[in-house]
């Protein structure tokens, strides 16, 4: 998860690998870079000893991109993806939003996946929110989030699985006159890392720079 547990300390309290003696400028520090198609904000995220069918364990690391692709990497070897998928699919119309379209420039060229996914690890599964802008039919395009569940093993989406964002909520305004208020995937912006607790997983929005009726 985002920072390494639920309290985002970002501190391992049982560390075994590093220690002030080999965490120095001669023998710690990068090894390799891989390539992805987007800008990365939300967190890599990690996992040891991870059984692949056919293909023995691996220490994974797991990156999303703002070009709305998941990729698992091996962590030790500058190697292929052990699997990628992409949620946009422009042959169809699907894309991750165009930065200008939010009316916000500080996630740009694109808005895709931002926030860190979070992993249950006994389920061995990855949840994931992605915006995509979806022009299948007509003129008018359409913008979605969608909660993707991921298999950690291959990246397949799991039964059940994406789930599409939306909400309704009647509240008072200032005048105290009741209205009624919709999600709108657009001007939504989540920024916040998803959380799991007790098999519940949280999203929160908030605005991107303040544009549009967000809440």
């Amino acid at each position: 998860t985002s920072q390494y547990n639920n309290a985002r300390t970002g501190s391992d309290l049982n560390e075994t690998t590093l220690n002030p003696r080999n965490v120095n400028s001669g023998t710690f520090g990068k090894l390799f870079s891989l390539p992805v198609n987007g800008d990365v904000y939300a967190q890599p995220l990690y996992l040891s000893g991870l059984q692949l069918p056919g293909r023995g364990k691996h220490d994974v690391v797991f990156v999303a991109t703002e070009h709305d692709s998941v990729y698992a990497f091996d962590a030790a070897q500058k190697t292929s993806p052990l699997w990628r998928v992409d949620f946009a699919d422009p042959a169809k119309g699907i894309t991750a939003v165009p930065a200008r379209e939010t009316h916000c420039p500080f996630i740009n060229p694109e808005v895709g996946i931002t926030s860190t996914p979070v992993i249950d690890p006994k389920q061995g599964v990855m949840f994931v929110l992605a915006r995509t802008k979806e022009q299948t039919s007509g003129t008018v395009p359409k913008y979605v989030q969608r909660l993707h569940a991921l298999s950690v093993i291959t990246g397949n989406e799991l039964p059940g699985s994406p789930v599409l964002i939306k909400a309704t909520i009647t509240a008072k305004d200032r005048a105290g006159k009741e209205h009624e208020s919709s999600f709108d995937p657009l001007v939504e912006q989540p920024r916040a890392a998803l959380l799991l607790v007790d098999g519940t997983v949280y999203l929160t929005w908030g605005s991107s720079c303040d544009a549009g009726d967000y809440h």
